[in-house]
């Protein structure tokens, strides 16, 4: 009987591993050279935790479970909302509070192209600041990381909560039909005008209301704040929106976003808690959606138990980096972690062998000795089926002699060299 794994989770060999470590180190690398520290926090949080903020669709996605003291406990969504936690119990944090966070989060949703129930993000956030400086550091360093990556043919789109919520009072709907209006318009590029209009239908709203809903998404660019301003001139919430937008296209050149940056209405975003600019990058090329996304959440943590603190971030969708990027990166990393492998011509010098392997990782050198017993012809196959560079020879006269037979797999040439030799060819730090 052969066991299978949970549906939406995978499994990821060493080939695999190799591309998501290089993604991974890049945009780490990214991260703190803009100043961001990593932390961490526990994959389970308390249900009042994740069921504070999140939504309704949020909560309905939550791995939710008892543990055996009977607490109701839930596997993190986002990695936003145990930030949050974090800083409402954590008062004497300077500010701004850069931080950066790479690890794993679950949702029970249908698995799709870059989708998964459980997948890695890579988020970064700056606590502390209701500046719009503060917004713009967040995806200038995620552009910065993406670039890094050599993902260059992309878009930043960028809205902001307030004037949809301009648009809404404008409309003159009620407060509690906002948010689920927000999660259908999210799901726009999923489901199209026609799956959305039937959607707001079920919340009784009118084919016009529905049309000027849909209208609006439809305005992009610098057209869109001229429009916003136009219509919605009577709703201060909307003019803070729309002023919030105008600075960060102000900033866009001095964070070298000019390029990038685009105005875009029907941007939304799903989670209830954000409260001003919203934003995701999107690749041009790749079919997948968005490979990032984020926003302002002033009001966040203060749900949490904390003072007000204003906050904003952005996340790196891992698994739609590795999609996009998988086959590129495969074919331009080497294909093993082991730098030489040292063979043996027969039992009698096989632990020979491995002392000098173990001698080798000591001066720097990744070496692995062959620990099946194997002839030296089957030895030769496995470091070449494992693309392993190099091959160290160890029989009776290279022992008495000190020099050893140094294959160059990829050149197909022999060199005579003795260990101090080997860790200067291969890079070591003897």
């Amino acid at each position: 009987m052969k066991f299978g794994r949970p549906r939406g989770t995978r499994d990821f060999l060493p080939e695999d591993m190799r591309v998501r470590r290089f993604i991974l180190d890049r945009i780490r690398e990214g991260f703190e050279r803009h100043g961001f520290e990593e932390m961490d926090t526990p994959a389970l949080e308390l249900w009042e935790v994740l069921s504070a903020k999140g939504g309704e669709d949020v909560e309905r996605q939550i791995y939710k479970f008892q543990d055996k003291g009977e607490r109701w406990l839930g596997l993190r969504f986002d990695l936003t909302v145990p930030l949050a936690r974090v800083v409402a119990n954590t008062p004497d944090l300077i500010k701004p509070f850069k931080r950066y966070s790479i690890s794993k989060a679950w949702r029970y949703e249908e698995p799709q192209s870059g989708r998964f129930r459980e997948f890695l993000q890579a988020d970064i956030d700056v606590v502390g600041s209701a500046r719009m400086e503060a917004d713009m550091e967040c995806v200038s360093t995620a552009v910065d990381a993406l670039k890094a990556l050599g993902l260059g043919d992309f878009e930043v789109g960028i809205n902001n909560r307030k004037i949809l919520e301009g648009m809404i009072e404008g409309l003159g709907i009620v407060d509690q039909y906002a948010a689920k209006i927000f999660r259908a318009l999210d799901r726009l590029d999923k489901v199209g005008e026609e799956g959305v209009t039937k959607e707001l239908k079920e919340f009784g709203l009118s084919e016009e209301k529905i049309e000027r809903i849909l209208g609006f998404t439809r305005y992009k660019g610098e057209e869109a704040l001229d429009y916003a301003e136009g219509e919605l001139g009577s709703s201060k919430v909307a003019l803070e929106g729309v002023e919030e937008l105008r600075r960060l296209q102000e900033l866009s050149d001095v964070f070298g976003l000019s390029n990038f940056l685009r105005i875009d209405f029907s941007l939304v975003r799903g989670l209830d808690y954000y409260t001003g600019p919203v934003f995701e990058v999107r690749t041009r090329t790749a079919q997948i959606g968005s490979v990032a996304g984020g926003g302002r959440y002033d009001r966040l943590i203060e749900k949490f138990g904390g003072p007000p603190t204003p906050a904003t971030g952005i996340s790196l969708g891992i698994e739609r980096l590795y999609e996009v990027l998988s086959d590129e990166i495969k074919g331009s990393t080497k294909t093993s972690a082991t730098e030489v492998f040292v063979a043996n011509v027969n039992e009698g010098v096989a632990l020979d062998a491995i002392k000098i392997s173990r001698e080798l990782v000591k001066r720097g050198v990744s070496a692995e000795p062959d620990l099946m017993g194997r002839k030296l012809g089957r030895q030769l196959e496995y470091a070449d089926n494992k693309g392993i560079p190099y091959v160290l020879i160890v029989g009776t006269e290279e022992l008495k002699s000190g020099k050893f037979k140094l294959k160059d797999m990829r050149a197909k040439r022999e060199i005579i060299t003795d260990l101090e030799g080997v860790t200067k060819i291969i890079g070591g730090r003897g």
